[in-house]
């Protein structure tokens, strides 16, 4: 079986082709934050992915830098000779399930974000930084359960 399924960020804006044949497909890569090691580092590990047709176009139109998804796929092994004659290898994951987890206002606040840094002119010296969600609004907030007060028959699985 090959599955995959990853929760994180994008960590650039999705990269969106069109094949000669017109099919779209989108690039793109996301962190994952594995916590912190012994030193309190962040450990983080990035992940090249690729969506192909409906997922292309959900990427293009609603997904950008910094947005949290949760995908779903297999992953893809490929190689190519190099110029200087040796082979290169790489492990890429084609995405075959997508959902935005990122609120409205969250997406929105990062796309705003991104617009501003995209516009701002490169003499003030700015230097890429991590995108900050905003953080949600109190009505977009889930409430809390006590599952503790549940009974069996109210529970979904």
């Amino acid at each position: 079986m090959n599955r995959i399924f990853l929760i994180g960020r994008l960590t650039k804006e999705p990269e969106i082709r069109t094949t000669q044949s017109g099919t779209k497909v989108a690039s793109f890569s996301m962190a994952i934050n594995e916590g912190k090691n012994k030193d309190g580092q962040e450990i983080v590990q990035y992940f090249n992915l690729s969506a192909w047709d409906r997922l292309a176009e959900v990427l293009e139109k609603y997904v950008s830098k910094g947005v949290k998804v949760a995908v779903m796929g297999n992953l893809r092994n490929r190689s190519w000779d190099k110029p200087d004659g040796t082979k290169g290898y790489a492990t890429d994951i084609n995405v075959k399930e997508l959902e935005i987890l990122s609120t409205k206002s969250e997406s929105q606040a990062i796309a705003s974000q991104n617009a501003a840094e995209a516009n701002k002119p490169a003499s003030q010296g700015s230097t890429p930084a991590a995108a900050k969600p905003a953080a949600p609004k109190k009505e977009e907030e889930l409430p809390e359960i006590d599952v503790d007060d549940l009974n069996d028959i109210q529970m979904p699985f």
